[in-house]
């Protein structure tokens, strides 16, 4: 059965945990779901939470309501940053989110229920794997404002979609369909229903097969070959083989084959 839990930061990022998979989800539609400092403290601290668990296998992030997913940075906050300093903070706390999703041992799967504006986008392309609403809107109208990303969105978007793409979306500054997100390879796939969550929870439903090491590993490794040079990224995916084959979950497989049966894993 669902249960819920709330945050302790004035409830701005809610978790509910559904089935294997844990659903955060901005709450704030009143502000667009824009991330405030505070929202960025909620994540960590939900993210410090569930350090260990061996039964999670995928964390989901959305916005409450339909209307939207995240619109970027709070710019009513924002306009109350004085200094340089003060700014750097608000930033590094906020980028400091995505390097925790990245560093997760579990999928973090965005599903964008609505607009994504700005670090909205920032936000979706710190997830593993995107779903979008049909009726979503993506876009990233910063250069419009005389600013750019600095939460990783940049780096993130040419290493996903590559520099001439991200070249033309960065450029133009204009917000782009679902559909036209999934042909560029900002998304994975699009809600038709509208369900971006409902969505998101039946491609997480598919992990429980999977190993809860192997799953950590998986990811690991894509990460690096996303990110590392090629050498060691190799060098990385041998260990990190040699690991899970000596794992008590690696032997109850070969059991489990054998005896033609599913196997239990219990993360070690």
């Amino acid at each position: 059965m669902a249960g819920s839990r709330r945050s302790p930061l004035a409830e701005v990022v809610t978790q509910e945990r559904r089935g294997s998979a844990l659903v955060l989800t901005i709450n704030r539609p009143q502000a667009g779901n824009s991330m405030s400092a505070e929202v960025s403290q909620a994540f960590l601290d939900i993210l410090d939470g569930v350090e260990g668990d061996t039964t999670l296998r995928a964390v989901i992030v959305t916005g409450a309501g339909d209307r939207f997913f995240c619109t970027g940075g709070d710019v009513k906050r924002y306009a109350l940053i004085e200094t340089k300093d003060q700014l750097r903070d608000m930033m590094r706390l906020a980028s400091t989110v995505f390097k925790r999703f990245e560093a997760l041992p579990v999928p973090v799967i965005a599903a964008i229920n609505g607009y994504a504006i700005g670090g909205g986008v920032e936000l979706l392309l710190g997830a593993d794997i995107r779903v979008a609403a049909a009726h979503a809107e993506i876009g990233l109208p910063q250069i419009r404002l005389g600013i750019i990303t600095a939460w990783g969105g940049y780096e993130r978007l040419v290493r996903d979609i590559g520099y001439s793409r991200a070249m033309e979306i960065v450029m133009m500054g204009e917000r782009v369909s679902a559909a036209e997100a999934k042909r560029l390879g900002l998304i994975n796939a699009v809600a038709e229903d509208g369900d971006a969550v409902g969505a998101a929870l039946e491609m997480s439903a598919k992990f429980d097969k999977a190993a809860p090491m192997a799953l950590a590993g998986a990811k690991r490794v894509l990460l690096g070959a996303a990110t590392l040079p090629p050498e060691e990224a190799e060098e990385l995916a041998i260990e990190t083989v040699v690991e899970l084959w000596f794992t008590d979950d690696h032997r109850e497989a070969e059991k489990a084959f054998a005896e033609k049966r599913d196997p239990v894993f219990k993360g070690k």
